[in-house]
């Protein structure tokens, strides 16, 4: 994903979501940072295992993607 590119990424809505015990604790909208690489921003006040689920979706086409991972703040 490039802007301009293929995947352009100047038309796609690209988001993490924050969820801390099952629950969306923060949407963050991420930036491009290079070659198919976003980045963003959360705060999260509480130590404890979290899950990050991030998406991307172009709703011009509907082409969209997903994957989350998990991670401990201590």
């Amino acid at each position: 994903m490039t802007p301009g590119g293929l995947w352009d990424s100047g038309t796609y809505e690209i988001k993490v979501l924050v969820k801390y015990e099952g629950k969306i604790v923060e949407t963050v909208g991420l930036d491009y940072a290079g070659p198919s690489t976003f980045a963003g921003q959360a705060v999260v006040e509480k130590k404890g295992a979290y899950e990050l689920i991030v998406y991307a979706f172009d709703p011009r086409t509907g082409n969209s993607g997903v994957d989350r991972t998990r991670v401990t703040v201590k």
